[in-house]
């Protein structure tokens, strides 16, 4: 069985056991066993932890389901929870104790979206020193940072965070991104270059899908649309900020000042981490507990209590970290789906990203620095999804389980979509014709609001279902790597084909076009799931 986050079974849980597992609780092959508190024996515990035990289901094949919240019991040699209230428990800290660590996480998700697009107004500076004029090369120098964010969580950091935690991860994963700006910042040549920005993207990015696990970690499922509105802030104003920075440092001081930032930016990033972020991964903070047990007591058959559910090997656990993304895009049509529609999302905000700089430079005949200033009219659409859709998606999920008879579904949260996949091919439509009848430059800013109203309320919704539905597995990091994957790599790649679509087809039709392929993919997918995503979602139930 995959090492799993424990869900706890009192009223706050995430899902009712026999909700979020039918198949465990049916199943003939389970036996029932009592776990007891601190290790009392029947007589001494039935009175007076009698509340505190909790029946758990030890099955005879791989648990499907989520796994109980295990209680320490010494006379088996399981180290688990003293209580169901044990404050060491992530999802028993204080508000406050949330709130620090998710705010930290919430910075450094912030920061990595943000060197995405950092360096994209200073591409000219880079082209006249590197004598560099092929244009699929120039926009492959931005997009490649982030093809590396698609397969890093996949092949290394969402596995990795299952053996040492998050913490370690991402404080390892900062480091490393700061080391690769090293080689950008002092680059003598594009193949350098390019190679330093995709392996800073690749191995740098843990917090941008580990940062969904820790969701799932710390916050139950009442509260995790607040905090997955504050983990959105990062990946939807960083690639917007971004430009605004980088073209006056790339106009003032020169473009490598970008990456010398960014190195300085992901030193801090680790130090804090190191010094100021708890562990939130409960089979983690469980294994260090057993470790002092074993030393404090002097038993070294004393092992996890979630460790008694997971046998494996390291080697076991990298590998089935590395598959479980793969088999769920292959196996539960709501993440593969749910994924392609934010692939499609991404991809047309990184169009907007790589194209408009060269816009207003060329066109309207901007400055750098002021050019990158324009890129504000995305970032009001973000703040402005962010206060509707971030504050009224919890309000609205309990308004609909209010008329649904007190029966909540999770597939409530993906009304928004009925916004997006209208705003996005409007957006598309109107920056398209705008620059082709060279319209006034506010024309071309304004067009970027509906593109940011529609990706939050299509980013905000699909995150906070995905952690909804798979987090009670341990599948949190899974989905959201899974969905990362895909969204990533079309934002990567799919701007690469702009350049060309606009010169054979300019701005207006070859905007037409995107615009039209995303109401059609959008709309029927959008729909498909707020009708029938229940169906689905069992009928395919994760099965690894």
């Amino acid at each position: 069985m995959a090492t799993t986050t424990p869900v706890s079974l009192d009223r706050s849980s995430s899902l009712p056991l026999s909700v979020a597992n039918p198949d465990l609780v049916a199943s003939k092959e389970t036996v029932p066993e009592k776990l007891s508190v601190n290790g009392s024996d029947s007589s001494d515990s039935s009175a007076a932890n009698k509340e505190s035990d909790i029946e758990v289901q030890i099955p005879k094949a791989p648990l499907r389901g989520p796994v109980p919240t295990p209680l320490t019991n010494l006379d088996k040699g399981l180290i688990g929870w003293e209580s169901l209230d044990d404050p060491e428990n992530p999802m028993n800290w204080t508000l406050k104790h949330k709130w620090r660590n998710m705010g930290i996480v919430a910075f450094s998700c912030f920061i990595l979206p943000l060197a995405s697009t950092l360096f994209a107004p200073g591409v000219s500076y880079v082209a006249a020193e590197f004598h560099e004029t092929n244009s699929t090369i120039l926009s492959l120098m931005v997009s490649i940072f982030v093809s590396g964010f698609a397969w890093g969580p996949l092949f290394f950091h969402a596995p990795l965070s299952e053996l040492y935690g998050r913490k370690y991860v991402i404080t390892c994963s900062n480091l490393l991104f700061a080391m690769f700006n090293i080689g950008c910042a002092w680059a003598n040549g594009v193949n350098t270059f390019i190679a330093c920005r995709f392996l800073g993207g690749l191995l740098g990015c843990a917090s941008l899908v580990v940062g969904g696990g820790v969701i799932s970690d710390i916050f139950r499922r009442e509260e995790m649309g607040a905090a997955s509105s504050v983990f959105a802030l990062g990946p939807l104003l960083g690639p917007v900020i971004g430009p605004i920075i980088g073209g006056f440092l790339a106009e003032r001081v020169g473009w490598r000042w970008n990456f010398r930032l960014l190195l300085i930016l992901g030193c801090f990033m680790s130090a804090i981490f190191f010094f100021a972020v708890d562990e939130t991964n409960a089979p983690a903070i469980l294994r260090q507990k057993a470790y002092r047990k074993r030393k404090e007591l002097g038993r070294p058959e004393l092992i996890s209590a979630l460790d008694e559910f997971n046998k494996r090997s390291p080697a076991q656990v990298f590998w089935h970290g590395i598959s479980r993304p793969i088999a769920l895009l292959c196996t539960c049509p709501a993440v593969l789906f749910l994924g392609l529609y934010m692939a499609i999302a991404f991809s047309y905000m990184y169009i907007f990203l790589t194209t408009v700089a060269g816009v207003f430079t060329d066109i309207y005949h901007f400055s750098t620095g002021i050019a990158g200033l324009l890129y504000l009219g995305l970032g009001t659409g973000f703040l402005s999804g962010l206060l509707t859709v971030g504050s009224t998606n919890d309000k609205l999920v309990r308004h609909l389980t209010e008329r649904n008879n007190g029966v909540r579904i999770p597939e409530f949260r993906l009304r928004p979509l009925l916004l997006s996949c209208i705003l996005i091919p409007v957006a598309m439509v109107w920056y398209g014709w705008a620059v082709q009848r060279r319209a006034h430059w506010f024309a071309v800013v304004a067009s970027m609001f509906p593109l940011g109203f529609g990706l939050v309320s299509s980013l905000l919704p699909i995150q906070t279902y995905l952690i909804e539905v798979y987090g009670p597995y341990g599948l949190a990091a899974s989905a959201t790597a899974a969905g990362n994957c895909l969204r990533m790599t079309a934002a990567a790649f799919f701007p690469l084909v702009a350049p060309t679509l606009f010169h054979h087809l300019d701005y207006g039709w070859g905007s037409t076009l995107l615009g039209l392929l995303a109401l059609l993919m959008c709309a029927s997918m959008a729909l498909t799931f707020i009708t029938f995503g229940q169906k689905l979602r069992e009928r395919f139930p994760p099965k690894l």
